[in-house]
């Protein structure tokens, strides 16, 4: 049994190895293909920054036609920055050019109310980083994200989470940085990080004190947010700690907070990180939120007894059950993705779990993505493995989560230990993730019936990056244990 066992690790070692060299091509080789979002939205007459995501081989030129007044397109790089004053939508033509070849691709940019119209990607220092946070440390996982093809695939975000802050605010009542860990302030470092096409996002809380005990935003919402502004702040997660329990006043703060900045002469994202106790996906978006946590803390373990936070199975019980609150511009957030961290997080083990499998992980960020999730990795991006790599930058997962039309995953078949969700996507396919929660290999029948197909279908594995077969009456399945096998089903 031991020797099959080794055999079985062995053939999947290599499976994942070959996918990753696979996606390395993808991202680094080859003709230009875009990726990420196809549409962005911006308040009007505020600073507009948008990295077009491409892969391929560099170099690579970028072209807009008709770029409106006011934006301008950085070539080399694809970085479009400005500022549109005039409200509606504007549909551009995107081209990719270099040695290989060259690709096309429609962008709309949506100027008016609404920001994150589709979810946003990008990195959270809280689940390994917690207090050790720093200047350094920022810059050094930008560079990382570019490097990587993170960046080149639509992860655009790099969010300071706790522990960013002074002892306390100043004489005025402003917020101010730690100056021995952000020697050189906070727009230095908006201004690194934009120049590399990215965005940064800054964290406080609805209290008086931050989780961490650092000063919170409660009373001084409208100069928090005028300095985040003046910072170049692109988004805020804001935390409940330290304040009262019920519905009423966490409303009243929330929307306290995002109606400041929503006047603060920026387009600032705001993630409501409220935990879901309060029901934020019923009140979040009139608070001026652009995704609210549904669930408390996640921790690095698959299953565990109640402690008070999350793990990966009890957030699929609450999420399954909200995909109709879901939509662009409001989303719901299961949590940071924990892929990569092998219990080594200062804020998902606290020394007690080993960490999940790099299959659970697989599992983790398939659902997420079926579940139109913001992905805001939380791992240390210099020294992430093959295998983490290969998971957070598989282009096809993330075009799921990217798609336009905004839909979340609705469960359609839960019985044995199998679950099935079904995500319809914006070019007339549908996504198809199948679960095994159990604790041994299942084999399972995806009928047509269950999907209300009535043609055949390709079934493309998404992780095998490969056709396996038609679906039109049913496709045997075999799932390992906590595997999620992902198809895309196209007529």
């Amino acid at each position: 049994m031991r020797q099959k066992n080794t055999l079985v690790f062995l053939v999947a070692l290599l499976l994942q190895l070959s996918c990753y060299a696979q996606n390395k091509n993808v991202l680094f080789e080859g003709i230009p293909a875009f990726h990420g979002a196809q549409v962005v939205g911006n308040y009007p007459n505020t600073p507009f920054i948008f990295t077009v995501p491409a892969t391929g081989e560099r170099p690579i030129t970028f072209n807009i036609k008709s770029l409106p007044e006011g934006l301008s397109l950085d070539a080399s790089t694809g970085i479009i920055t400005g500022n549109l004053v005039t409200r509606g939508e504007y549909n551009l033509k995107v081209t990719a050019s270099n040695a290989k070849g060259k690709a096309e691709e429609d962008l709309k940019i949506v100027i008016g109310e609404t920001l994150c119209l589709t979810p946003a990607m990008g990195w959270n220092s809280w689940n390994v980083f917690t207090k050790t946070l720093d200047e350094k440390m920022v810059i050094e996982m930008t560079d990382a994200m570019v490097k990587s093809g993170m960046r080149d695939l639509g992860y655009e975000y790099i969010d300071m989470d706790d522990f960013w802050h002074a002892d306390t605010r100043d004489s005025l009542g402003r917020p101010v940085p730690d100056t021995k860990k952000f020697p050189h302030g906070m727009k230095y470092l908006s201004d690194y990080i934009h120049s590399k096409g990215l965005k940064l996002g800054i964290y406080s809380c609805a209290g008086n004190m931050t989780c961490g005990r650092r000063f919170g935003g409660y009373t001084y919402e409208e100069i928090d947010a005028k300095a985040y502004a003046e910072w170049g702040m692109d988004l805020l997660k804001y935390d409940y700690c330290y304040t009262p329990p019920s519905q009423k006043t966490a409303i009243e703060r929330y929307t306290k907070m995002g109606t400041a900045l929503k006047h603060c002469g920026r387009s600032i994202v705001f993630s409501i990180c409220e935990w879901g106790f309060r029901k934020p996906w019923k009140w979040g978006q009139q608070a001026g939120g652009s995704y609210w946590r549904t669930t408390p803390d996640i921790m690095d373990v698959w299953k565990f007894p109640s402690i008070g936070f999350s793990t990966l199975k009890s957030t699929l019980n609450r999420e399954e059950t909200l995909w109709k609150y879901a939509g662009p511009g409001h989303w719901n957030d299961p949590d940071m993705l924990i892929v990569g961290n092998y219990g080594k997080g200062l804020a998902t083990g606290r020394g007690v779990f080993k960490g999940m499998t790099d299959l659970e992980y697989q599992t983790h960020f398939s659902l997420w993505c079926m579940f139109s999730a913001p992905l805001l990795a939380s791992n240390d991006l210099r020294t992430m493995n093959e295998a983490t790599a290969t998971i957070l930058t598989n282009a096809e997962m993330l075009a799921i989560d990217q798609d336009a039309l905004g839909e979340q995953a609705k469960p359609i078949y839960k019985m044995g230990g199998i679950r099935v969700y079904l995500k319809h996507l914006s070019n007339g396919a549908m996504a198809v993730a199948v679960l095994n929660t159990t604790g041994s290999e299942k084999k399972f029948d995806l009928k047509a019936s269950l999907l209300g197909l009535k043609d055949a279908c390709i079934a493309h594995d998404v992780w095998k990056h490969a056709d396996i077969g038609t679906l039109k009456d049913k496709l045997p399945l075999t799932l390992q244990s906590h595997e999620t096998i992902v198809l895309t089903l196209n007529k």
